[in-house]
Parts: C-alpha cells; sequence; structure tokens
C-alpha cells in the first residue's frame, strides 16, 4: 500500500467506517500516516457527518444514538447503570457513571475515569444517588485543544449570594482539579445552556442575556455585556454556528437565526436568516423544541398524541438544511423517550488525544456501562468491547488513581 497516490489511498479509506478506521492506523505507519493527513481528517469527518446522542435530562440507564442523523439506523442501549451525558466535543464524550466523571473516545476505546472536585461535592452537582443537578450541570464544559490534541473539563462554580454573581473556576487537564486565581463578580444570573466552546474559550450564555467567557490559555474570565434580540422567545438555542458563537429563537411560525458580532469592542446580535417553521398539525402538537444545530443544519423535534392511542405519543425529527433550505424528515424516536431528552451532536474521530492513553481505575459496573456505550457507538457488542477492555489491562493494574499518582511521582 506504501505505493498507492495519495488520492487513491484516500479514496479507498473514504469507504471504509470509522471503526475500522482506527484499527488500521495501529497496522503500520504508511497507514497512520495517511490517516493523520489533516486533509484526510477533515474531509472524511464530513463524509462521516454527526450523529445525534440523546439520553433523559434527568439521567437513564438507556441511551440512543442516530449515526449521521439517521433515524432508520436508530440504536438504543440499556447501559447498565444510571448515566449521565455532560458534554461532547471533536469525537469525545463526558459522562458520568456511578458517582465518577469519565471522558471517552468510542472509536479509539480509550477512555479517563476522574473523582469528583471538591467544589463538586460541596454544591452538589451529583448526589450521592448519582441524580445529577440539572440547573449545576449547565456549568460544566469539556474542551478538545485541536493544536495541543490534549483535552480539559471545567467546572464554573458560583459562590457569590441572590443579588451577586462571584464566579471561580477549577480545571483538570488529564490528571487533577485545580482551581485558577481569576474570580469573575457581576450582577447575579444564571446559566441557560450548557457551555460553547470557541476560539479556546468557553461561552456560557445567562438568563439576563450576558456571557461569561473563559479562556483556557490565560485562564481569565470577563463578562460579555450583550442583551437578548428583541421579541425573543422562550425556545431558544445557544450554539456554534459558522460565524462563530449562534442564538437561534423559535416561534410557532418561524425561527430566527443570530449570529454574535464585535464581540471584543461592541457586542450585539446581528439577525442572519429567518426560516419557517415546519410543524404540521398544531391541534395535535403537545410539545415540540429546538434540539441542534451545526451551521449546516439544524434539528426540531415535534411530540404528538397518538389518534389511536391519546395516552401516547410520536416523536418526530426534523431537519432543515441550510444549503438546500428545505425541511427533511429525519424519523422518529422511541416512544419511551421522555419531553426532557437531551441530544448531543456527536462525530466520530479517530484522532489521538493526550491523556486517553491510561485506563484507570478497573471497576466492573463502570467498564460494563462504559463498555455499552461504546458498542453502541461503533456498532460491535458491548461484550467484545468489555472484553477487549479487559485485555488491555495489565493483570498488576487494578489500581486506585491515588496510587497510580505516587507511581507517576516515583518514576
Amino acid at each position: 500500500m506504501d505505493v498507492l497516490p495519495r488520492d487513491l489511498m484516500h479514496k479507498i479509506l473514504f469507504m471504509i467506517d470509522h471503526r475500522s478506521v482506527a484499527m488500521m492506523r495501529c497496522t503500520n505507519r504508511s497507514l497512520q500516516t495517511h490517516i493523520n493527513d489533516p486533509y484526510f481528517k477533515s474531509e472524511y469527518s464530513s463524509r462521516v457527518g454527526s450523529g445525534l446522542v440523546h439520553i433523559s435530562a434527568s439521567g437513564s440507564s438507556y441511551l440512543s444514538y442516530n449515526p449521521n442523523g439517521d433515524s432508520r439506523s436508530l440504536k438504543t442501549k440499556d447501559t447498565l447503570k444510571e448515566s449521565h451525558i455532560l458534554g461532547s466535543c471533536s469525537g469525545l464524550l463526558l459522562v458520568f457513571i456511578d458517582d465518577r466523571l469519565c471522558v471517552v473516545n468510542p472509536v479509539t476505546k480509550k477512555f479517563r475515569y476522574f473523582n469528583q472536585s471538591w467544589f463538586m461535592r460541596f454544591t452538589g452537582v451529583f448526589s450521592h444517588t448519582g441524580v445529577v443537578n440539572r440547573g449545576n450541570k449547565k456549568h460544566i464544559g469539556l474542551v478538545v485543544d485541536r493544536t495541543t490534541k490534549s483535552f480539559k473539563i471545567v467546572h464554573m462554580v458560583d459562590v457569590g449570594t441572590d443579588y451577586e454573581s462571584r464566579y471561580k473556576f477549577e480545571i483538570n487537564g488529564e490528571n487533577s482539579w485545580r482551581r485558577p486565581k481569576t474570580t469573575l463578580t457581576c450582577l447575579s444570573s444564571v446559566p441557560l445552556k450548557t457551555p460553547v466552546y470557541l476560539e479556546r474559550s468557553l461561552h456560557w450564555l445567562r438568563n439576563d442575556g450576558s456571557i461569561v467567557s473563559f479562556n483556557l490559555e490565560t485562564e481569565h474570565a470577563r463578562l460579555i455585556p450583550t442583551s437578548f434580540p428583541r421579541g425573543l422567545s422562550l425556545k431558544t438555542l445557544f450554539t456554534l454556528g459558522n460565524n462563530g458563537l449562534t442564538l437561534i429563537s423559535a416561534t410557532e411560525e418561524y425561527i430566527y437565526v443570530y449570529s454574535l458580532e464585535n464581540i471584543l469592542r461592541d457586542p450585539k446580535w446581528v439577525f442572519v436568516k429567518k426560516i419557517q417553521n415546519i410543524m404540521m398539525d398544531k391541534k395535535k402538537l403537545s410539545y415540540w423544541n429546538l434540539e441542534a444545530y451545526n451551521g449546516k443544519c439544524l434539528l426540531l423535534r415535534e411530540y404528538r398524541a397518538k389518534e389511536e392511542e391519546p395516552l401516547f405519543c410520536d416523536q418526530v425529527v426534523h431537519v432543515y438544511d441550510l444549503s438546500t433550505n428545505k425541511w427533511v424528515v429525519m424519523g422518529s424516536i422511541p416512544g419511551w423517550c421522555s419531553v426532557n431528552h437531551e441530544f448531543f451532536q456527536f462525530t466520530p474521530s479517530t484522532s489521538y488525544v493526550v491523556g486517553l492513553d491510561e485506563i484507570l481505575p478497573w471497576a466492573g459496573g463502570r467498564i460494563s456501562s462504559l463498555s455499552t456505550i461504546m458498542a453502541l457507538i461503533d456498532g460491535s457488542s458491548s461484550e467484545k468491547v468489555e472484553k477487549q477492555l479487559g485485555k488491555d489491562q495489565p493483570d498488576t493494574v487494578f489500581f486506585s488513581e491515588q496510587s497510580a499518582k505516587k507511581k507517576r511521582r516515583v518514576v
């Protein structure tokens, strides 16, 4: 294969599923070079497309995945233990399982467990029963730096009063939690959505319209004093679009897309596009919501009662393609999915990420749950994945994070 032209080699690799591509990386250096080629990685990601991972906002033992947004190949599995998804970034998932945080790449089968920080336990983000506080969950973000190929978990903590917010931050970058010195004090408000990562900073939209920005490079926090566009509805989505930070507002008739401009000097939400809402028969509609947006497609979910069984509902997912200005029905999702399901866009990645090359610690229940999540996304059996993870563990590596830290200090 070393003698094949670059373009021909890429065409061959484009025809292979992401799980096989991940396995082929380890076979020889020539294949690894082709797969790590920036052009191939960019083109392959665009062809693979973003899937949708969804789970109950209050946590569940059931997790669903729509690869490439195709409802016909919807996959659902019981993750064995009550699980929560807290974020997704560059092919990694941030998961909470059995009192532990975990960052995982389901394609490469690499992951790392983390203890909760002191602030997390103090503020009660996760209770002793494994239930996640939905408000505090919005304070946690996962970021992947494509330059350094490293990841970080960031937790924003409000230690203020009812009248004044005082934000402190803590970061875990592979090994342990630490607290930067920066503190941000401002009028009291709460985050509306999970944070959005852009240009080395995490951004939290608050209910007064302002945005808290934390720069991962300088570890400095600042308040972006923005105001919501006039006439903003309760159906909103704060996300990342082609032009940067994006705010989407929807009514039953139209969906409005705004982009944040002049973020450093005079930040303002600027109107970008108006989209006709696709909802059909409003009389039968029980619930609808905006779920995801990536600059190319917008996802909307309908929740409507069945004619033959009024006590049960159908959930239909529509996708708006901005390139063609057309709505298409992506399909339906399981009837047992609650209205409070959360959706995460997930693009499979075979990229190596620093810090996910060490598997710690071994715990049967957690590994079983994690292997089920991995199998759900890459299409293999959870038993096979769990067996593979067990083989990856040396006989003498059944130790805790604390002993691992001691070992690293000795080395």
